[in-house]
């Protein structure tokens, strides 16, 4: 068999494979639900008490890369998360919130918008205290930039401070099995990033310039946020990972330990002996079990392919992800 008719069987495959899955969980509008399907707000479920359980503190999980919603790469649903922060700001009993972060980061614009949901907590008058797990580097430490308190284990991997602008570099693949495209634009940059061409000197510095746009914010979160200068900051934010020690000497966090000292803290934040340790709970569902965004109404095979394929080898975008 000739290369394009692997290369046609191969497509053959992932595509049947893709409407599969599609046809068993089902694409019509009656099961669209709203992130995991919740209507009357979340469940709560006691993890711990301690004296009289007064208090509450509500512990939260920032899990796997940061993207719009969930999928079968593993990426984590960032509006699923913002919903469950406004929910703790609605409930009067909320006076603290933990969130345990283990994310090696994902799309600029959902770690943005993570962060300013988590500084609005605070201005609420609930104290935010971040437990960082095995890595919780660049989006992961972006969104725990402005926490009252860091706790890392000394083993935690963290820092990677910085912006990845992805493009995919599709030509070989193309030419592999014979596809060729052409595009008729009204401007010369209307394609940039096109998957299907090298990039161009002046094409790079466009999106050099985006990537320093958003380096510099980062920049300027981890001052506001640690309490640092914009010097001390661009000393440190050169990309590399930290580990939980090395952060802690650099002040990237608080102290070392693990989510019960994280717990310990937030208790120590609102001077309580006498608390509950809640989380919300992900009704168990099929929905929950393979990713939100299947049950979608829209039909679009583009949708399908945003579940296997990895956030950032998809499309052009910026990213504060250590790949």
């Amino acid at each position: 068999m000739t290369r394009r008719g692997w290369a046609f069987v191969i497509i053959s495959v992932l595509f049947l494979g893709m409407v599969v899955i599609r046809s068993v969980v089902g694409t019509s509008e009656s099961e669209s639900l709203t992130f995991t399907g919740i209507e009357d707000g979340w469940q709560e479920s006691v993890v711990e008490q301690t004296g009289d359980g007064t208090d509450k503190i509500l512990l939260l999980s920032v899990e796997g890369v940061i993207a719009e919603s969930e999928g079968l790469n593993g990426s984590f649903s960032a509006s699923k998360f913002i919903s469950q922060l406004n929910q703790a700001m609605d409930d009067e009993d909320v006076q603290a919130v933990v969130i345990q972060v283990d994310s090696p980061g994902g799309t600029v614009v959902h770690s943005e918008q993570i962060h300013d949901k988590i500084v609005e907590v605070q201005k609420s008058g609930i104290p935010v205290v971040v437990s960082m797990g095995a890595t919780a580097a660049s989006g992961g430490y972006y969104i725990s930039a402005p926490a009252d308190v860091i706790v890392a284990s000394p083993s935690t991997l963290t820092g990677s401070l910085g912006v990845i602008f992805t493009i995919p570099n599709l030509e070989k693949a193309a030419d592999w099995i014979g596809y060729s495209e052409t595009r008729i634009t009204s401007g010369k940059m209307k394609d940039i990033g096109s998957p299907l061409k090298k990039i161009s000197d002046e094409e790079r510095q466009v999106f050099q310039t985006l990537v320093d746009e958003s380096y510099q914010q980062f920049v300027d979160v981890i001052a506001k946020g640690r309490n640092l200068s914009k010097t001390e900051v661009l000393k440190l934010a050169d990309g590399r990972i930290y580990s939980g020690k090395q952060a802690k000497k650099v002040k990237l966090v608080d102290k070392l330990g693990y989510l019960e000292d994280a717990i310990e803290e937030a208790a120590n934040q609102i001077q309580s002996d006498d608390y509950t340790v809640v989380q919300y709970e992900d009704p168990f569902s099929l929905q929950s079990l393979l990713g939100g965004s299947f049950f979608r109404s829209s039909s679009d095979l583009n949708d399908i392919v945003r579940q296997v394929i990895p956030v950032n080898q998809y499309e052009p975008q910026l990213l504060y992800l250590h790949d």
